[in-house]
């Protein structure tokens, strides 16, 4: 994984929802959007997980993908950092 400023994961993960799965780059959302039941359908969720696991070199469990963590951009980014951090 590259280096990476802590505040560049809220933005790289804002770009790959934007990019990817809403895929509009210029749209425009609150961050702090709800992203489990909201924004993100089952497919989206799995394109998501599946880049931060490549992206980040993670594993997320099954039991790891609650409203906790996938809430919004910047809880979603809270759980990378964590993850990382172990």
């Amino acid at each position: 994984m590259d280096d990476i400023h802590e505040d560049e994961f809220d933005q790289e993960i804002m770009r790959f929802v934007l990019t990817e799965v809403l895929e509009d780059e210029h749209a425009e959302f609150p961050s702090g959007m709800t992203l489990i039941g909201g924004l993100l359908d089952s497919f989206a969720l799995m394109q998501l997980l599946a880049f931060l696991e490549e992206r980040y070199a993670i594993s997320i469990s099954n039991n790891e993908v609650v409203k906790r963590n996938f809430r919004s951009v910047p809880a979603v980014a809270e759980f990378v950092r964590t993850k990382l951090a172990r």
